[in-house]
């Protein structure tokens, strides 16, 4: 019984770590030496054709990125955006893979930042009141062809380079 409860303690103790991180997340990914990906580059908003094509679930893409970022995990990293919608009330956000989550010629894997939008007129509000904070886990064995990471938004889009 004492055996026990040394080791719940010591697990509980340890779950508190967040690996030497000010992130309240408890992140390695602000720690630049350990940080999986160098650069990034803010550019406008690229497509093919010129034209998004509207998914069957009615999502469409957030209003422009605020932040996204690669945060070292367990057996792979955590591709972490914050973006900010148009009007208050946009819901369901998640980073959509483009092209089945497979990387193009030049390695690098895209993610469309997808909200759904309010069903009713919502007032514009603060960045504070539109921001919307979406996360996707990408395995270790996936990164193996990989060169990078672009998320997209309505407006900009954000490229992530190892």
């Amino acid at each position: 019984m004492r055996a026990k409860a040394i080791a719940m303690l010591s697990l509980v103790a340890l779950s508190a770590c967040s690996g030497g991180s000010s992130n309240p997340f408890g992140s390695l990914g602000s720690i630049g030496s350990l940080n999986p990906f160098g650069g990034r580059d803010e550019a406008p908003a690229r497509s093919s054709d010129g034209m998004p094509v509207a998914p069957a679930d009615g999502s469409v893409l957030v209003e422009r990125l605020e932040t996204v970022r690669p945060e070292p995990a367990l057996r792979g990293v955590i591709i972490r955006a914050s973006g900010i919608a148009s009007t208050q009330g946009y819901f369901g956000a998640r980073l959509a893979p483009v092209n089945g989550g497979l990387p193009d010629e030049a390695g690098v894997v895209t993610y469309e930042f997808r909200v759904l939008p309010p069903e009713t007129v919502e007032p514009t509000g603060t960045d504070t009141q539109r921001r919307l904070i979406v996360a996707t886990f990408v395995p270790d064995a996936d990164l193996a062809e990989v060169r990078g990471f672009r998320v997209v938004a309505r407006t900009n889009s954000v490229d992530l380079r190892r």
